[in-house]
């Protein structure tokens, strides 16, 4: 699919046909593009669209370079599949001085509210860097959603985790290990998500030499980079939130456990004392008194009580119960 948009006076306007000889798009955005479609936008504005196995190689050199005056800058954004299963996915973005072209193979949230949002607001969109800008503060704002939301959840799981009520029924703490597993993968996604812009941000800066940016656009990108840095810190607090509440969780299951052993481990010594006197009045052999003795069976069934009794008690004195 290709989406095109001009500018308007400030803001963007859908194109019918953005491939069309008489269009002008501002920004291209490419979602899983046909070959044909690639070529034509790459003949038409002499650019190279990367493909999906060099978007998603890891060496700066793959994801951050210059070509022909086109800038190319990859970076990975978090989306959520059909399934709701978090997902981190390559987005690349080409800008030359006249267009700006985006190529994903999924469509993060940002991609689909900041076309809507800059057709009714003027956000600013000048030129291709000013589009660009604005995209990228729509996707960082989409970060800060996710840690804000994800925050409020890890909240909420300490307070589960940590506070426990008296008479409150046993929690299912493998519930709470796949939940405190699913926060962890997304604050991991957003932090690898972060480090990438901020990279990006470091290249874009340098690369626009030759074409300086706006005042404007200088002073948008340096508050972009600085709220992406604010914004890994607070990821580096929840995850260090979620290790311990991993931590705490494991130590909670680990007292459980310990409990149980501890119930079944008290019933056998009480019961090993009654034991060993029954079996030995069941060896049966011919010279034993209380066989023959009219109260030997209660006399030995008021000896295994006292037996286990005693066990009971010396445990409770000893405060091991």
């Amino acid at each position: 699919m290709i989406n095109g948009f001009a500018l308007n006076d400030g803001r963007l306007s859908p194109l019918a046909d953005p491939l069309a000889e008489e269009a002008r798009p501002i920004w291209l955005d490419l979602l899983n593009p046909l070959p044909h479609h690639t070529r034509a936008i790459e003949a038409r504005y002499g650019i190279k669209v990367p493909s999906r196995e060099r978007m998603e190689e890891i060496e700066e050199s793959s994801r951050l370079y210059g070509d022909g005056g086109a800038i190319y800058m990859t970076v990975s954004l978090p989306v959520r599949t059909e399934l709701d299963m978090p997902l981190l996915v390559p987005v690349t973005f080409i800008l030359t001085p006249e267009i700006l072209v985006t190529v994903h193979d999924y469509s993060p949230r940002a991609f689909q509210t900041f076309p809507t949002r800059a057709e009714r607001i003027d956000l600013g969109c000048r030129d291709s860097d000013s589009v660009l800008l604005a995209l990228l503060d729509a996707v960082v704002d989409r970060l800060a959603d996710i840690l804000e939301e994800g925050g409020r959840e890890i909240e909420k799981l300490s307070r589960e985790v940590l506070h426990v009520i008296p008479g409150e029924q046993a929690k299912d703490y493998r519930l709470v290990l796949r939940d405190i597993g699913h926060h962890g993968e997304v604050v991991s996604h957003v932090q690898r998500s972060l480090v990438s812009i901020e990279r990006m941000f470091v290249f874009f800066g340098p690369a626009t030499a030759t074409r300086p940016l706006s005042k404007d656009s200088r002073a948008r990108l340096k508050s972009l980079n600085r709220d992406a840095r604010f914004l890994t810190e607070h990821a580096n607090f929840l995850t260090q939130k979620i290790q311990f509440l991993l931590d705490a969780t494991l130590g909670m299951i680990g007292i459980e456990q310990n409990a149980t052993i501890k119930i079944f481990s008290v019933a056998a010594v009480v019961f090993l004392p009654p034991t060993l006197i029954a079996s030995i009045y069941g060896m049966n052999f011919e010279i034993m008194p209380e066989l023959s003795w009219a109260f030997g069976y209660p006399f030995a069934l008021g000896l295994m009580v006292m037996s286990a009794w005693l066990s009971y008690w010396i445990f409770k004195r000893q405060g091991w119960l």
